[in-house]
């Protein structure tokens, strides 16, 4: 397997409910992926864009999520918030350290 990081950039008109919803979005990728989510980041760019990191264990998962999730009735919440996605990529991860 191979680590895999999505990345999105989009812009939202209420990033604070965006944020809110978030932690939803979240607990269904754990639950729905299981040890396949290993985590994500939101932030937010001097432009005020958002940028969405998730990590995952394999390309296939990324893949798979980025698929199902946009039109899972349980995270509607949080995809109604998302306005224009000016880019989605996912890349593998080469290298990683932490603190």
């Amino acid at each position: 397997m191979s680590t895999t990081i999505e990345y999105v950039r989009f812009e939202a008109t209420d990033p604070a409910e965006l944020t809110a919803q978030r932690d939803h979005l979240v607990g269904l990728l754990r639950e729905r992926y299981g040890s396949d989510f290993l985590g994500s980041y939101l932030a937010r760019s001097d432009d005020g864009s958002l940028l969405d990191f998730l990590l995952w264990a394999s390309p296939e998962a990324a893949a798979r999520a980025a698929r199902e999730m946009p039109g899972e009735p349980a995270a509607a919440g949080f995809f109604r918030l998302v306005g224009e996605v000016h880019e989605m990529r996912h890349a593998q991860v080469l290298h990683s350290a932490q603190a």
